[in-house]
């Protein structure tokens, strides 16, 4: 019986829809913008990574150059 009651009791209405209002809309646009600079973002992520560790290997290059040739010159300055 407590079934056919819970059936019959009153549902609650469903909300209203409402208009979209201009901050609505101006937040919809906002978060169109920063979903696609985020895919934007994440496009390049990999080769962003990539570049920092080939300038990561090249600078340390240069500093190991840059002591051999300090070592080469005397050492002291």
């Amino acid at each position: 019986m407590r079934w056919i009651s819970r059936l019959l009791r009153r549902r609650p209405e469903p909300t209203p829809t409402h208009s979209e209002t201009a901050g609505h809309k101006e937040a919809r646009s906002a978060l169109t913008r920063a979903q696609q600079a985020r895919r934007e973002v994440e496009a390049t992520r990999q080769a962003v990574s990539r570049l920092a560790a080939r300038l990561a290997r090249e600078r340390e290059m240069n500093h190991f150059a840059e002591m051999f040739r300090h070592e080469l010159e005397g050492g002291q300055q």
